[in-house]
């Protein structure tokens, strides 16, 4: 908004001066810079040119419109009324005309600026300081009014040498109280001119520049500020500035002249150059009810009050940015919000641009942009330019159509940028993305947001068959690091690992796969096989006696399913009777890993094999079954041998030799 300065005002000089009862020595002037170190006191002290407080930024403003009505009820015949323009100043005003009339006067203007969608209203009722009088127990009877710059935004009241209390009332539209935050500044005290603020009021602050030659008093229930300053344009920064929170109604004191100061007098500076100027002022005066305008500026007035208004700059609105999602999975879509309130101002404070930028991390691309009235939830992105520029780096701009409308002061809004993570991005070491906005007034310096954080995350779904695994939906920092283990049910080898689709080789991760630089979603299954079954039978016949117990033995060789090249032997033996047929049958199991076997019994004394029957899964090879178990889960073959008898032998001097790896039965 209109930046504002501590700064001098259109400043009229009339050398006017008053003493009397309220009458201070010189060596009994306090600087108000002193009473600000005071503990307690309540004057702070600023920076000339320091930017006010936005919170304060209620402003009066004369509009096109402004009517000024002046009411007076003392019965005094023909007032003499005033309204003048000139040299970019409008004045309405009134010469008192006797005792009879102080209290009685009150001027109410209308159309200064809007509140909250309401023309706002000012009266201001002049009341007379009753302890006024000058040394020698004269009056002369004030100027009182009101002027209004033309072309800046600045208020004032006028007054002639007199003191007077001016009572502010801030009204609706509908003459109803209306409570404001503002600033009322006295800007460029000088001549010995007063201004009181009533303590009683609902201040909450005053203020001086840092290099403030103002002195101050407390007295009456009134804090009173007085400069001795002689010529108008000596010294501009004898100001003061009082904050009235939540007001509708307060009051000053305000006057011309030299009273609090004993070393101005009355006799010396005032009282030739007052009846002069009266001449003057005379002139441009009605005389009537009616009311004159003129572009001759008229007699010169004091100019003692300055604005009641927030005088800017208003700081810009402090946007807050957040995220719907704190935690993203992948490229998952989620939500920058980023709040901020256009405060409520006038016409004269509007801005000349508001403009929302969003850099956005490089990992992150901007799928749409829309703007909200938070207030009423409705989507009002057609007030605004909505510019997003794709790069390796996307940037959101938002910016207001029309920055005079009415419309945009007093809301909220919300700019809701929908975003996800770019397909190609491949996060690092940090799967965290950290992103501010910054929202400009007229061009100045943005005001930026807090750091917004969001984490990604992958999701790592493993699967095991016959076998158990680390859980599944694990989530997996991005760029991040996951270990999954498994294990096989009792009697089961493994007999696949396969992730996102593709079969591993599962002899470089018999229990365990390492998923590291994660920037997907992966799945892995597992899958263990029971170990199969191969059953060979022996079925001997013939009876034996003495001959012992007889032993068989077998080679089993082949490729498992891996391709490992593997050797087995197994002893069979028979120590029981044979049954009276002469016939008998016994098994034994191996669970050795699924391939294709091929089984052969070494030849034994006393037994000669007659044959192979019975056969499973496999096939017949000479003396020899050929046995699949990488397609089956059971195999089976049997071997059939009969006595042969050798009296020299017996059948229990064989020494078995194993060779290779045996699998227990």
């Amino acid at each position: 908004m209109k930046k504002s300065r501590w700064k001098k005002g259109l400043v009229l000089a009339l050398l006017l001066a008053c003493t009397g009862t309220v009458n201070v020595r010189s060596a009994g002037h306090v600087s108000a810079l002193e009473a600000a170190e005071q503990a307690g006191s309540p004057i702070t002290v600023k920076q000339y040119g320091e930017e006010e407080d936005s919170s304060f930024s209620f402003r009066l403003k004369r509009t096109e419109h402004t009517t000024c009505t002046w009411k007076d009820t003392s019965g005094i015949a023909d007032p003499q009324l005033i309204h003048q323009t000139g040299n970019g100043i409008e004045r309405w005003g009134q010469m008192v005309t006797s005792d009879a009339q102080k209290g009685k006067i009150s001027c109410y203007l209308t159309n200064m600026g809007s509140y909250k969608g309401k023309n706002t209203n000012l009266r201001i009722t002049f009341t007379d300081w009753p302890s006024y009088r000058t040394e020698s127990g004269e009056r002369y009877y004030p100027v009182l009014g009101v002027s209004l710059s033309l072309t800046t935004d600045f208020y004032g009241l006028i007054f002639s040498d007199i003191w007077y209390e001016a009572k502010m009332e801030i009204l609706d539209d509908q003459g109803r109280p209306l409570a404001v935050n503002m600033t009322y500044r006295a800007d460029d005290l000088d001549f010995g001119q007063i201004f009181g603020v009533k303590k009683s009021d609902a201040i909450s602050g005053l203020a001086v520049p840092e290099d403030s030659r103002v002195y101050y008093i407390d007295r009456d229930g009134f804090y009173y500020f007085y400069a001795d300053n002689i010529a108008s344009n000596e010294y501009e920064k004898d100001s003061v500035q009082v904050q009235y929170k939540n007001a509708s109604a307060f009051t000053l004191r305000v006057g011309g002249g030299v009273a609090f100061p004993s070393s101005f007098t009355y006799t010396k500076y005032v009282s030739e150059k007052v009846e002069k100027d009266y001449e003057r002022f005379r002139d441009h005066l009605v005389g009537e009810s009616s009311v004159e305008e003129s572009t001759n500026a008229g007699a010169i007035l004091g100019w003692i009050a300055g604005s009641a208004r927030g005088y800017g700059p208003f700081t810009p609105p402090v946007p807050v940015k957040s995220v719907d999602r704190t935690e993203v999975h992948g490229e998952d879509s989620f939500t920058y919000r980023i709040n901020f309130k256009v405060p409520e101002c006038q016409p004269a404070d509007y801005y000349q641009s508001l403009v929302l930028t969003d850099p956005m991390p490089e990992a992150l691309t901007v799928e749409k942009v829309v703007v909200y009235d938070a207030d009423n939830q409705q989507d009002v992105s057609t007030k605004f330019h909505i510019q997003i520029t794709k790069g390796t780096s996307d940037q959101v701009k938002v910016s207001a159509r029309d920055t005079s409308s009415a419309w945009i002061y007093g809301r909220s809004f919300e700019i809701r940028i929908q975003v996800h993570k770019r397909p190609e991005y491949i996060f690092g070491k940090s799967n965290v993305v950290s992103n501010k906005a910054g929202l400009s007034v007229d061009q100045k310096t943005p005001k930026e947001t807090e750091q917004v954080k969001t984490s990604f995350y992958y999701q790592i779904t493993t699967e095991a068959k016959n076998g158990s695994i680390t859980a599944s939906n694990l989530k997996v920092p991005a760029g991040g690091t996951m270990q999954v283990t498994y294990s096989p049910l009792p009697g089961y080898y493994l007999k696949s690992v396969t992730v996102d689709q593709k079969e591993t080789d599962k002899n470089q991760h018999i229990s365990g796969y390492s998923f590291t630089k994660v920037n997907a979603d992966h799945h892995i299954r597992v899958v263990y096989e029971k170990n199969p079954i191969l059953t060979i039978t022996k079925e001997v016949k013939g009876k034996w006696d003495e001959f012992g117990t007889p032993v068989f033995l077998f080679q089993i060789t082949g490729t498992d399913y891996n391709g490992i090249s593997r050797t087995y032997y197994e002893a069979l033996e028979i120590p029981e009777q044979f049954k009276e047929d002469g016939v008998y049958r016994k098994s034994f199991i191996m669970q050795i890993p699924a391939g294709i076997w091929t089984v052969r019994e070494i030849p034994v004394s006393r037994y000669r094999m007659t044959g192979i029957k019975e056969v499973e899964n496999g096939s017949i090879e000479g003396s020899t079954v050929r046995l699949d178990t990488k397609d089956h889960d059971t195999a089976k073959a049997t071997f059939c041998n009969e006595l042969v008898n050798y009296g020299d032998f017996s059948h229990n001097d064989l020494e078995i030799n194993v060779f290779g790896k045996q699998v227990g039965r």
